[in-house]
């Protein structure tokens, strides 16, 4: 079997911004006696906590971001604890924001503290380099906030993410158009975005150790040892990666789709097909802009025929959740059972509608719950189906 896989890189002008020691500078700006001391975020009297950020004086000293907190006493008793303030840690982040958006409205936050923008183009409204802007940028949250922030300019956004993390604090890293793959060749396979411990393990077995050792094999290889879920992560090890900067005023306010049936005769087997297929539609929708719904609803319409006349009868039904969801095996069953509950099995269907509503960016969700595996499986998923199409895999209940 030959794989033809496109690989092209826009040329664009991509820049990451990644607050340093986010969480900890923002305690350090709230109290400016902590400024210059180790300290961690967490809980001081939790045995089983983790240490929710630290300072950079503390990384100094060895401590660790989700280092147990019993251990990161043992190693550097003289850090001060502090418990972590995420109204300020979000009203800093909604700061931030402001900033970004007053450079360009392309702003695409990707967390709490960190954020994509596509100055594309702007050099010349500005009538200044690209990376003069990234300075200027830089400099313009430190002087407002008092954030240090790092920076990687490039032309995307996976190689610009890679480059703010290498230089850090306050430090802009720049990528120019053609040395993407070259820039990430060298390093380790964890520097890459989106290789967790079972990828890393897994590339780990077959002997690759940087960037550069997956990139080099051809996409024949990638596809026996990792399977076509590889070929995303194998792209973006090339320096290719041609996803937009979706920017807040382009994210929907629900997401819905559905299905009208002419044929006079709908059984329930083929309303629970036509159900999960236009769910699974929602649910990738939903992930491509990066957000999750707390609320999913259908809608039902039935045929009814008087005096010879057919008309129509629509109805709505909704399920408020108590979390935020994206994934199929989380909000799929919800639905299915809301249909089940609501649905007149006596009466004709004409069409049947789902969707989502109620929604957030992921960046805005509980800081410290990470549902990270669900979400990067369902990923992987979208990226299969968009090479292969969209019945190459399905969600199984």
């Amino acid at each position: 079997m030959m794989f033809d896989i496109p690989l092209r890189q826009d040329k664009r002008h991509i820049l990451h911004v990644d607050a340093d020691a986010f969480f900890a500078s923002v305690e350090q700006i709230l109290n400016p006696s902590l400024k210059g001391k180790a300290i961690l975020v967490g809980d001081a009297n939790s045995n089983k906590g983790i240490v929710a950020a630290c300072s950079y004086e503390a990384k100094a000293l060895g401590i660790k971001t989700a280092m147990p907190m019993y251990l990161a006493k043992r190693k550097c008793p003289q850090a001060i604890i502090v418990p972590s303030h995420s109204h300020a840690y979000r009203d800093f982040s909604r700061k931030m924001y402001e900033i970004f958006i007053k450079y360009t409205p392309h702003t695409e936050m990707a967390s709490i503290d960190e954020g994509y923008l596509d100055i594309t183009g702007f050099d010349k409204a500005y009538k200044k380099p690209p990376e003069e802007i990234a300075r200027s940028l830089l400099m313009d949250i430190y002087n407002t906030l008092g954030l240090s922030v790092s920076c990687g300019l490039a032309t995307n956004k996976t190689v610009a993410k890679v480059a703010s993390s290498l230089n850090k604090p306050h430090k802009l890293t720049v990528i120019p158009f053609g040395k993407e793959c070259g820039f990430l060749a060298n390093l380790g396979l964890r520097a890459m975005p989106g290789v967790g411990p079972s990828t890393f393990s897994l590339l780990d077995t077959f002997g690759f150790k940087t960037i550069g050792d997956f990139a080099a094999i051809e996409v024949k290889e990638v596809v026996e040892k990792l399977g076509v879920s590889g070929i995303p992560l194998w792209k973006r090890c090339r320096g290719f990666d041609n996803s937009k900067v979706i920017s807040a005023c382009c994210l929907p306010k629900s997401v819905s789709k559905e299905k009208t049936f002419y044929a006079p005769d709908v059984d329930m087997k083929k309303c629970i097909k036509t159900l999960k297929h236009l769910s699974s539609q929602v649910f990738e929708t939903l992930r491509s802009h990066g957000m999750k719904a707390k609320t999913v609803f259908i809608r039902i319409r039935y045929k009814n025929n008087a005096q010879g006349k057919a008309y129509f009868e629509d109805f709505g039904f909704q399920n408020k959740l108590g979390f935020y969801g994206s994934a199929d095996s989380e909000l799929y069953p919800i639905l299915k059972d809301l249909f089940f509950k609501n649905i007149d099995k006596e009466r004709p269907i004409r069409l049947v509608g789902v969707g989502v509503s109620n929604l957030v960016e992921n960046y805005n969700l509980n800081l410290f719950i990470d549902s990270k595996r669900k979400d990067e499986l369902f990923g992987v998923i979208d990226g299969v189906r968009k090479l292969y199409g969209s019945e190459s895999l399905k969600y199984g209940e």
